[in-house]
Parts: C-alpha cells; sequence; structure tokens
C-alpha cells in the first residue's frame, strides 16, 4: 500500500508523516514556482529577440529609403517607398553601384505607346535616368543616358499634375501623372544639369559605359536574357523592345 493509501485510510498523522507531507508540498510548490519562471523568462527572451528584429528591420528599411530620398525622408517619401518598394530593390540591387548616388525621385506614369501607360517611379541617378516598375513578377525597367536627352518640356495635367516629355535620341518620352511640388521642382533640376552637364562634356559617355552594377547576378547575361524572354512571353515587352534589351545583354 502506497503512502499516501495508507494517509487516507488513517485518521491520525504521525508528525513525521506530517512533516513529509509539507516537505512533499514545499517541493512542488517550489517546482510550479520554477517552472513558472523559467517560461516567464522564455516569453522576455521571444519578446526581446522580436523587439531587436522588428528594430533591425526598420534600421535596415529607413537606410534603404534613405538611399533614393537622402537622410530624414518625411512620411510622404516611406510611402513612395513601401508603394514601389520591389522597384527600388531591383534597381538597388541590379543597376546603380554601391557608391552612385541617387539624385531625384518622383512617382510618374509611363506612356509608352498610346494603348500601354506603365505606372512606377522615376529614379535620377548620377549616371542614367531609370524608370521602374516591379511588382511580383510583373516588371518594366527602363534606362536613359543623360547624354542622349536633348531637353524636357512641361504641360499641364489637370488641376495639381504635370505632363513631362524628354526629347530623347530621335524620339520623345512622355510621363504624366506627376505630382506638382517642390519635390517635382527639384528633380527637374538635376535632370536638367545632367543635360547640360552631359552637353558640355561628350567625354562623359565613355564613363557611363564602363561603369558596371554592383552584384554578380546582374553581370549574368543568361538569366538577364531569360528575365527579358519572360517578359516577351507576358506581353509586357514588344518584339522590338525585347530585340533592343537583348543586343544592350549582349555588349
Amino acid at each position: 500500500m502506497s503512502f499516501w493509501k495508507k494517509v487516507i485510510g488513517r485518521t491520525e498523522i504521525t508528525p513525521e508523516e506530517r512533516a513529509k507531507m509539507e516537505r512533499e508540498n514545499e517541493e512542488k510548490k517550489k517546482r510550479k514556482a520554477e517552472a513558472a519562471q523559467r517560461f516567464q523568462e522564455e516569453q522576455q527572451r521571444k519578446r526581446e529577440e522580436k523587439r531587436i528584429e522588428k528594430e533591425r528591420r526598420k534600421a535596415e528599411e529607413l537606410k534603404a529609403v534613405e538611399r533614393f530620398f537622402g537622410p530624414e525622408p518625411g512620411m510622404g517619401k516611406k510611402i513612395t517607398y513601401s508603394t514601389y518598394k520591389e522597384a527600388f530593390q531591383y534597381v538597388d540591387h541590379h543597376l546603380l553601384r554601391e557608391d552612385e548616388e541617387v539624385l531625384g525621385v518622383i512617382q510618374a506614369e509611363y506612356d509608352k505607346t498610346k494603348k500601354r501607360e506603365i505606372k512606377g517611379v522615376l529614379i535620377a541617378a548620377e549616371e542614367k535616368l531609370i524608370f521602374a516598375f516591379v511588382r511580383g513578377n510583373n516588371q518594366y525597367i527602363e534606362e536613359f543616358d543623360y547624354s542622349k536627352m536633348k531637353g524636357i518640356t512641361l504641360a499641364k495635367d489637370g488641376f495639381a499634375s504635370k505632363e513631362l516629355y524628354i526629347d530623347y535620341g530621335s524620339g520623345r518620352k512622355k510621363f504624366d501623372d506627376i505630382i506638382d511640388d517642390d519635390n517635382f521642382k527639384s528633380f527637374l533640376a538635376v535632370i536638367n544639369g545632367k543635360i547640360t552637364e552631359y552637353r558640355q562634356n561628350p567625354a562623359s559617355k565613355s564613363r557611363i559605359r564602363k561603369t558596371t552594377p554592383k552584384t554578380e547576378e546582374s553581370t549574368d547575361k543568361y538569366k538577364q536574357l531569360e528575365r527579358i524572354a519572360e517578359l516577351k512571353d507576358k506581353g509586357i515587352l514588344t518584339d522590338e523592345e525585347f530585340r533592343t534589351e537583348k543586343e544592350k545583354i549582349l555588349g
């Protein structure tokens, strides 16, 4: 018969048995308290890890935003980055040198053709102007050399927005749905400055061609060919655009 059965069947408990029962109860309470303490400590550790990870991601995102918008970006610029985050990440990883400065960014709709309009961002970097839209498998990227720009023209586009025309090579590029604010005025000043710079210093053209992206992936011609082939199959690139991009990749 077990100890507890003996106890239950008896009306009197000896001092030794009572002392033993009390010790066992105290040990149970102690183990329970220790288990609760360990649980609380584990929960606290997990909360702290989550907090640190959240702070790390927040710092990384702020660094990425500052890469394109400079220090202490306002809420509007943070929203722009969040809206086109995949496009900014693609441009940063594949099209910009690690030390290449971004001089201006605006949201715009690129009127590629009369039937084809693409909403994205225009990014004025040191050596090129980039239009980018990336969302999952849908993406459109186009780069413009400042040396091929002949001038820009503005037109009204509704009450508080503008249309931007860039005379580029033998054609003209049209962008609209652009908010007419101080950021846009600064962006225009950058583009005009770059057009003037490259017009006065034609030798800058060779410097553009010699620069290389900062990642190994962007130098992998086969991966780039596969990507533009997928874009062509999805109808994002026309046959002519596919041929043009293919010639760029192949040198």
